[in-house]
């Protein structure tokens, strides 16, 4: 994304005048408590790839929002082989995640009108550019089996 070609390819494909605004999503499913029942959650973090990095990993900064939680329910697996039960959850991820992020899929279409600091009304697309995620969230994201590799093609015992 911090590529001058990435950047130049996507500003070539907006309205002139429009700028960028690259969308960083990040998850990582969160332990709550070890008491009893062991909750956990999973926040839905957003930050914009034009806000430097040293700035962004610092939560003092506020760079980055929580925009909503995705669901740790557990799917019920009554007579569910251990395959349809992988689907149910791959498919609750992506369904979640469409709903939080289906707002952001309009406004990278159509752009919106966002105030600078100069006080300048100008078109900005938010363009979703990166999705953090650690090897489990890699995983559900890419629909992969949990021990394989959810970035190439490449076989497991490969």
């Amino acid at each position: 994304m911090w590529t001058g070609r990435w950047w130049h390819a996507v500003q070539d494909r907006l309205p002139e005048g429009a700028s960028v605004a690259p969308v960083i999503i990040a998850t990582d499913k969160t332990q709550l408590t070890r008491f009893s029942s062991s909750k956990s959650a999973y926040p839905v973090y957003l930050t914009l790839g034009n806000i430097p990095r040293a700035i962004r990993r610092k939560p003092g900064q506020h760079a980055c929002i929580l925009i909503g939680y995705l669901s740790v329910d557990k799917i019920l697996k009554n007579e569910l082989s251990a395959r349809e039960v992988s689907a149910r959850v791959h498919c609750l991820f992506h369904d979640s995640l469409r709903i939080i992020l289906d707002p952001l899929k309009e406004a990278g279409k159509e752009g919106i009108e966002v105030v600078g600091g100069d006080g300048l009304v100008r078109m900005v697309f938010p363009i979703l550019a990166c999705y953090v995620a650690d090897y489990p969230e890699q995983c559900l994201v890419t629909c992969t089996k949990y021990g394989t590799c959810p970035k190439c093609r490449a076989r497991a015992e490969e």
